[in-house]
């Protein structure tokens, strides 16, 4: 009774915004995509979007087209995805051909034709 009841507590703490936005796991539904991403060893973060938590609400929507970045879909370089729990992972763009550096930015997929930017966090 105790494993089964340790179970449903951590499967309901897996869907609280919270976490997922600390893990860097993406949501079910729309607004689903955490504050916080891991890509190639380092965290890039959007103020743009949070898991559905509220505290990122902003004016401006977290979808953009790619040509904000500089270009189309088409010049995207998928680099990584964001899993997503219960459902299909978010792919991760970076706006040049692989770069050698950390990218300082990068781009995931929302939905169709919707991005969302995310900054590398921290230094060098």
């Amino acid at each position: 009774m105790a494993v089964v009841l340790v179970v449903l507590a951590a499967g309901g703490f897996a869907f609280l915004p919270s976490t997922a936005n600390h893990f860097g796991y993406a949501l079910p539904g729309a607004d689903g995509l955490p504050y916080r991403i891991h890509h190639a060893g380092r965290d890039y973060h959007s103020s743009a979007t949070c898991a559905g938590a509220g505290w990122c609400a902003t004016d401006q929507p977290p979808c953009v087209p790619p040509a904000r970045f500089g270009g189309d879909e088409t010049s995207l370089t998928q680099v990584d995805e964001v899993s997503t729990l219960f459902g299909a992972p978010h792919a991760v763009f970076v706006t040049r051909p692989l770069p050698a550096e950390t990218p300082l930015t990068v781009l995931v997929r929302a939905g169709p034709g919707c991005f969302v930017g995310y900054a590398l966090m921290g230094g060098p």
